[in-house]
């Protein structure tokens, strides 16, 4: 047989192992989603600091297993180095990269790294073995059936654990933040200098330019940014993610083939992690802007709003013209980074807002008396004064006027996708219905006063 076609036929095999070891997990994923109802689960924000831990609990694990790996190679006389497979493993990993978005030769670095610490464990115990003369201490499991199985499975796991914590390697104190992470590692006797070398590799991991579809499909899961701080749209309560888009965003994932996951981001940080490749989408009643426009892309909008004043009930007729929230007496108050701010900025210049980070307290700061007014959109506004009867609109116009929508990843398959189910979400009354849902549910739980 030819060498390059023998070559070529344990890449693809070696890549066949590891695709079915990712069916089994999303297949065990889908069930676990059937049983609990995924579209009505209670969901919140994905922990990154867990995502990165659970990386190292699966390089621990492939380690874990070396002992019973060095044991039947003892047995049976096999060398410890194997060439060729490990040259099939590393085109597969390749593989999986390029497929998942992850830069291919980091990873290839990284599991040839892990070969290397567990060449070297295996090592050690058939030494020890060999000078004490006796037999190794585990029952023999057989390498092919059971042991290279459970390596794919691991294998398969760690690059989706790697997909997923990867914004989190780019950290300039990753090392230091996350170096406990990796102590049942250097538990097993990895040096330090080798420690220092997979956190290194690791922080070198970056995405590769593969459509976000593509990664949706490969991972099966869809990364969803949002602020968490925007009723009726986005609500964190809890520790659990509430509202209409929400709901929507379960909905579309589903529509996708893929687990929701949603990632935590801010209004001033919204752009930004959006080009760093933090997440597919976002969610949660973002207003259409031309300067968003020019980085992102958008879905087709599904509301239509604009700005207008909420103040304390008895005082609306101070506060229904934009020409008397002007005024340097006017305590206007703002949640920064968003919409809210470029209006203040660009048509309140004579206030001095007062910058409130908690978009979900600062109607607070209203209802009490530390501020006046806050110019917000007007779903908003009906929202807030629904839920506390301390808070009124001003007036029934709107200063200006503004559409939402998804914000998108740059890739033409997957804003027709979005919008193809936009359209008969839209269609069917979905979009409205969702909405009325969290209005009804922020009435149910009103502030009494």
């Amino acid at each position: 047989m030819d060498l390059s076609f023998r070559k070529q036929l344990s890449i693809i095999g070696a890549t066949l192992i590891w695709r079915s070891a990712v069916l089994k997990i999303y297949c065990i994923l889908g069930i676990l989603l059937a049983l609990t109802g995924a579209a009505t689960a209670q969901v919140g924000f994905v922990d990154h600091e867990a995502q990165v831990r659970q990386v190292f609990v699966l390089i621990d694990k492939r380690l874990e297993l070396m002992q019973a790996v060095a044991a039947w190679k003892y047995l049976r006389h096999v060398p410890v180095l194997d060439v060729a497979r490990e040259h099939s493993v590393l085109e597969a990993v390749v593989v999986q990269a390029q497929i998942l978005g992850i830069s291919a030769e980091p990873a290839r670095e990284l599991f040839a790294l892990q070969m290397r610490l567990a060449r070297e464990m295996q090592q050690r115990f058939i030494d020890q073995w060999r000078t004490a003369n006796v037999a190794p201490p585990l029952a023999p499991r057989d390498l092919n059936t059971e042991l290279r199985p459970q390596l794919n499975e691991i294998s398969a796991r760690l690059m989706q654990a790697i997909y997923l914590a990867m914004p989190e390697f780019q950290r300039k104190d990753f090392h230091t933040y996350y170096a406990r992470s990796a102590g049942s590692i250097t538990g097993r006797s990895v040096d330090e200098r080798d420690i220092s070398a997979l956190f290194d590799v690791l922080s070198r991991l970056r995405p590769s330019p593969v459509p976000a579809l593509k990664r949706i499909a490969a991972s099966r899961i869809l990364r969803i940014g949002t602020t968490g701080d925007y009723a009726p749209f986005t609500l964190e309560s809890k520790g659990a993610l509430i509202g209409a888009d929400v709901a929507s965003a379960i909905s579309l994932a589903a529509f996708l083939g893929a687990e929701p996951q949603f990632i935590r981001t801010s209004w001033p940080t919204l752009m930004t992690d959006y080009q760093d490749d933090r997440f597919d989408l976002a969610i949660g009643g973002i207003s259409v802007t031309a300067e968003r426009a020019a980085i992102g892309m958008f879905s087709i909008p599904y509301h239509r709003g604009g700005k207008t004043p909420i103040v304390r009930c008895g005082t609306e007729a101070q506060f229904d013209l934009l020409s008397e929230i002007n005024q340097a007496s006017v305590r206007v108050i703002v949640n920064p980074g968003g919409t809210n701010e470029r209006f203040v900025r660009d048509h309140l210049h004579n206030v001095q807002p007062i910058l409130h980070a908690d978009n979900r307290t600062i109607f607070e700061e209203i209802a009490t008396g530390r501020a006046d007014v806050m110019v917000t959109d007007d779903v908003e506004v009906n929202l807030q004064t629904q839920r506390d009867p301390r808070l009124c609109r001003a007036t029934a116009e709107i200063f200006t006027q503004n559409d939402k929508a998804l914000l998108l990843a740059r890739d033409p398959d997957l804003i027709t996708k979005v919008n193809a189910w936009l359209s008969a979400e839209l269609e069917s009354g979905k979009v409205i219905q969702r909405l009325e849902a969290a209005f009804a549910s922020e009435n149910s739980s009103a502030i009494k006063h």
